[in-house]
C-alpha cells in the first residue's frame, strides 16, 4: 500500500534506513524509489550489509536507478555539477533535487542545505526522520518502534540534536494518540 507520492531519494535516507534493517518502509510509502545512478554508485556498490540490502532493493526493482539519453544525461550532469558548485552541496545530492524536479517526486534528503536548495527548486522534501514519522502514520510502526528506529539510528551514527529528537517524540506521541 504506498500514498501513490512519488519519492527520489538521495544516499543518506536510503543507507540509514538500511542500517537500522527498515528500508522495506519506502517500498511500502511510496512503492517504488528512483534514485540518479550517483546515488546508486555511492549505496549500492560496496560489500558493506547496507549497500548489499540496498542493492537488492534495485535488483528487485523498487528502487529504480533512472535513465536517460545519453545527450538528456550529459545536460543533466552538467546541470547537476554547476548546481552543486554554486549551492555547496554534493553532486548526488544535485542530480536528486534535479531527478525529484523532473519526476514531480518527493525528495528523501537529510542533509540542511539540499533540502534548502530543493525548496529553492519547488521539490517538497523529508529526510530519514520523516519517513519514520509518516510510516508511523501509515501504522507500519508502533510508538514504541518508532522510538526504537531513532535510538538505533543514533546508536549507528546518525547525527540528531536533542531538540529534534524530543520535537521528533512529540509528533510521534501525536501520531500515536490520533491512531486510537
Amino acid at each position: 500500500m504506498s500514498s501513490g507520492e512519488r519519492a527520489v531519494s538521495n544516499s543518506s535516507p536510503l543507507i540509514w534506513l538500511s542500517k537500522i534493517n527498515r528500508l522495506s518502509l519506502l517500498r511500502f510509502l511510496f512503492g517504488e524509489v528512483a534514485i540518479p545512478e550517483k546515488v546508486k554508485m555511492e549505496t549500492a556498490s560496496g560489500q558493506s550489509a547496507d549497500s548489499i540490502s540496498i542493492k537488492g532493493a534495485v535488483e528487485e526493482g523498487w528502487v529504480k536507478v533512472s535513465e536517460e539519453e545519453e545527450e538528456e544525461e550529459e545536460e543533466e550532469e552538467g546541470l547537476a555539477s554547476a548546481l552543486a558548485k554554486v549551492s555547496g552541496i554534493h553532486l548526488g545530492e544535485a542530480e536528486a533535487i534535479l531527478l525529484a524536479r523532473r519526476l514531480d517526486a518527493r525528495l528523501l534528503v537529510d542533509e540542511r542545505g539540499a533540502s534548502a536548495t530543493a525548496q529553492v527548486f519547488g521539490v517538497r522534501s523529508m529526510g530519514t526522520v520523516g519517513v519514520l514519522l509518516l510510516a508511523l502514520a501509515e501504522k507500519q510502526l508502533t510508538l514504541d518502534e518508532f522510538e526504537e528506529c531513532l535510538d538505533l539510528l543514533i546508536a549507528t551514527g546518525f547525527w540528531l540534536t536533542v531538540d529534534v529528537y524530543k520535537r521528533a517524540m512529540e509528533e510521534a506521541r501525536s501520531l500515536a494518540g490520533k491512531r486510537k
